[in-house]
């Protein structure tokens, strides 16, 4: 079989005032695309689903519809619940997923899944004709069975056992655990928790098929103390049984670990400005036991942060990278209203940060040397790029004497 690693698809998140469910919709056709190219028979989506644990609608909707569209031809589609998913709400729709190959995991436990469903699917009543009812029995070519913190996948004669572990959270942690009947032993520290929680889903695998563990955690190598919220845990949490972990949460490719095998895809869209610009998904061909080198997905615009010290400057380099969404670290002299606008009216305009002023070759200005009437013609020009009218100038400076008699008397 070929299974198909991506995570952290964020539907819902925006960048600044710009909505990207646009692109996250390119993105979901990109991956289908991918899958119908590679011959891929199921499709890992490891946590963060959703940008938020209560997702606008519209988000909502790209995600239900994205699951039908990377579900065609019968794969099999397994989402799994992040620490910005709300696991109730993201599985509301299980029932009906359950029928259509998707797998919604927010739990440990899938020993009801499916109820026997999809061992013998038929077709619709509206496929009168033979040849598409033929063509759709031979879609449903894989059999899923539910086990006890996992599922295995069956295709002629192939099993593949993938181990589910949503992001195990403190309070999910206590759940499972109360659900099983067990008493939570406080005593032991959160990492020895995880790591207990991690071997008990992989229970069920068997020597001699391949073996898989999804999960959603922020591992390190390093002194780092969280990420995104996440506390950080040493890769010693992981299990050793599985062939591939497939891991959720850090937006850039990463290999956590090498022995066993443990790989962040990555997130499919750039969602900051120090990301990677490159976006990749892994295949694992479980029958030889082969991962592919990235695969670069080319949905979504770039991030680009770039430096600017003008006006003129600004608007070139928002030209150059009209395709993008543009940050500008402004160092240059103050930019007035009617510049300030037409920079922030440019299609590729994100964010104007502005950073100290860099002055080349120009004298420093003491304002301790300058009139009332002068520092306001600074300000002014600064703040509107034009002088101010005389009466305006006369009434600054009229106040401020007034100001500096009140403080003698």
């Amino acid at each position: 079989m070929k299974i198909l690693h991506t995570a952290d698809l964020h539907l819902g998140k925006r960048l600044g005032k710009a909505s990207r469910l646009d692109e996250q919709c390119e993105v979901v056709k990109e991956l289908a695309a991918l899958a119908d190219a590679e011959d891929v028979d199921a499709i890992l989506i490891a946590g963060d689903v959703f940008d938020a644990t209560v997702p606008p609608s519209d988000a909502e909707r790209v995600f239900y519809r994205g699951l039908l569209t990377l579900a065609e031809r019968g794969r099999t589609v397994i989402a799994l619940a992040g620490n910005h998913d709300d696991e109730k709400r993201m599985c509301a729709a299980k029932p009906l997923a359950d029928l259509q190959g998707i797998v919604l995991a927010g739990e440990v436990d899938y020993t009801a899944l499916g109820d026997g469903a999809l061992d013998g699917p038929l077709p619709p009543a509206s496929l009168l004709d033979v040849a598409a009812a033929a063509d759709y029995l031979k879609k449903q070519r894989l059999k899923i069975i539910g086990n006890d913190g996992g599922i295995t996948i069956e295709k002629d004669g192939e099993r593949v056992n993938i181990a589910l572990v949503p992001y195990p959270s403190e309070a999910r942690l206590s759940r499972w655990a109360e659900k099983r009947g067990e008493s939570v032993d406080y005593s032991l520290d959160y990492a020895e928790r995880v790591k207990r929680e991690l071997a008990r889903a992989c229970g069920f695998f068997r020597d001699g098929e391949y073996n898989m563990l999804c999960t959603h955690l922020f591992l390190t190598k390093s002194d780092a103390d969280s990420l995104g919220g996440l506390v950080a845990l040493p890769v010693s949490v992981l299990p050793e049984t599985p062939d591939y972990i497939a891991l959720g949460h850090v937006h850039k490719r990463y290999t956590a670990c090498k022995k066993p095998l443990a790989v962040y895809s990555g997130s499919p869209l750039q969602y900051a400005y120090d990301e990677s610009r490159n976006k990749s998904v892994t295949i694992i061909d479980t029958k030889s036991r082969r991962i592919s080198d990235p695969i670069v997905l080319k949905s979504g615009k770039k991030l680009t942060e770039t430096e600017a010290f003008g006006f003129d400057e600004c608007m070139k380099k928002l030209d150059a990278n009209k395709s993008d969404y543009v940050r500008i670290r402004y160092g240059g002299e103050p930019l007035g209203k009617a510049e300030t606008a037409e920079i922030k009216s440019h299609p590729a305009f994100n964010d104007l940060v502005v950073t100290a002023v860099r002055r080349e070759n120009a004298a420093t200005v003491r304002r301790a040397n300058l009139s009332d009437g002068e520092i306001f013609d600074l300000y002014y020009d600064g703040r509107y790029g034009a002088k101010p009218s005389a009466e305006l100038k006369a009434a600054f400076v009229s106040l401020m004497e007034e100001l500096k008699g009140n403080e003698t008397d």
